[in-house]
This record gives structure tokens, sequence and C-alpha cells, in this order.
């Protein structure tokens, strides 16, 4: 119960810092996704033990949910892995993963461990650096396997973007997590991207948003739920929406993940 105590902790904290986390996509061969698994299970344990070395907070693989009739189907990876770091200095430590995946696997002779290192499937990879900006905060216990994301991708438009995201979305946000329709939202900034293969972001995105929902509110509970708009408010929905446009969006499935115990 404490690891996932801390999962919580880290993953959905608030930004008392400046969390950064790496986003890599993952584009597979066709019939390749159930052999990635496994080579990403095999990694898990390496991912312990940086954690327990503190070179990183926290590792989770998503797997991208292709939508029929998705017009970028084509071009979209088919994991995402994410890693976070509490700030850049943890970020820049020195690393040998060949290193640490000898002492994770300890059992495990040479020639056997290099096949299993060498052999992938790795797949072809675009790695995206971003700066956690702001989140609401998590009060649902544990993360469970196979829960789903929504994956946001914009531009800024304006200089006043991330204010109406951090000062006035935010707010219904948290209003939805007291309705019962959300779980989470946080807000994220792209600070660099290295791109290898094809990507369904054709623009360049610069900011990311990711939501989890939580139950359907009937249509007769509406306005108990959310309330009357103001004037105020329906303005700054208005104008909030001029200042990003949205680029790409995608609903992601957690398949595994590793934090501190």
């Amino acid at each position: 119960m404490k690891k996932y105590f801390l999962l919580l902790t880290i993953l959905f904290s608030s930004s008392l810092f400046s969390q950064l986390i790496t986003y890599t996509s993952v584009r597979l061969d066709e019939g390749q996704n159930e052999d990635y698994v496994k080579i990403e299970d095999f990694w898990s344990k390496i991912h312990e033990a940086t954690i327990a070395q503190d070179l990183e907070t926290g590792w989770m693989i998503w797997e991208v949910i292709k939508e029929e009739g998705d017009e970028k189907a084509s071009s979209r990876p088919d994991f995402l892995i994410m890693n976070f770091y509490k700030d850049s200095i943890q970020k820049n430590k020195p690393r040998n993963f060949y290193e640490i995946g000898r002492a994770a696997y300890p059992k495990l002779s040479k020639k056997k461990f290099d096949k299993i290192w060498e052999g992938g499937p790795y797949g072809e990879r675009n790695v995206y650096e971003l700066e956690r900006l702001d989140n609401t905060n998590w009060i649902f216990g544990e993360l469970e396997l196979g829960t789903v994301i929504q994956f946001n991708a914009f531009k800024q438009l304006d200089d006043s973007y991330e204010r109406y995201e951090m000062e006035f979305y935010k707010k219904w946000h948290e209003k939805g997590i007291l309705n019962g329709s959300r779980k989470w939202w946080e807000f994220n900034k792209i600070l660099s991207r290295n791109l290898n293969t094809v990507t369904s972001l054709e623009d360049e995105p610069t900011h990311i948003t990711i939501d989890i929902y939580g139950r359907e509110i009937p249509e007769d509970e509406l306005e108990d739920a959310w309330g009357t708009p103001t004037f105020t408010d329906q303005m700054m929905w208005n104008n909030g929406s001029k200042t990003r446009e949205m680029l790409d969006q995608a609903n992601l499935k957690l398949v595994m993940y590793r934090f501190a115990n």
C-alpha cells in the first residue's frame, strides 16, 4: 500500500517544484506488440533499480488505443513511455543502464542477458521533454492497470494561454472532480522534441494536457452538477478558446508502471 501512496504523491502532486517528464513514443512493426510488452517487463526491474538509486521518480508504459475511423491511425505510435524526474538535477545524474541491468539480474548469464538486452523489439522512437506546470489533486486511491487517459496536444496562440489553463479552466476541472465527472487533469509544457520517425502531430505542439474522466452526468443532473455559468464565465470560455489550437487527441491505456516502494 505504501507504494501506491507514494505513486500518487509523485505522479499526482501539486506543482511545488519543476517536475520534468520525458515522453517517448514507440512505433512498432505489425505483430510486435506482445514481444514489446515482454521487453518492457524485462526493463521494469531495471527501472525499479534506477528509482531506488534516485535516478528517476517513476516510469509508466501506456498503450495507444487505435480508434476505428481515426484518420491519423497510421501515423500514431503504438506505445508511450513516461519517465518522471523530480527536477533537472535528478534528470541529469549520470547513469549506465547496462550496468544497472546486469546488477538487477544477477542470476542471468552475460550471454543470456545480452540476448534479451539486444533483442527488442524497441521500435522507432520520438522523444519529448516536458515540464509539469499544474494539475488537480488526486483523491481516488490507487491507479489501476487498464486506466484510460485522454491525451490532448495544443499549440499556444497567445501569451495568455497558460494563465487561462491554470487560472480559469482548472477551476472547472476541479468542479468536475467534485461532481464526479472527472478524476484528473494535468497541464504540461513541451520544452524540446527529437523526432526520428513519423508523428501524428503534423504541426509543432507547445503543451499537453491529460484527462481522466469519471461518471457521465445524466442530462437532468447537469444544472445541479455544473451550475449556471455567469457572463464572465462565458466570456472567459470564449476568449480562452482563442488562445490555443487543438492539434491532436488520443486515448491511452495503462499497461505497467514502477514507482518507489
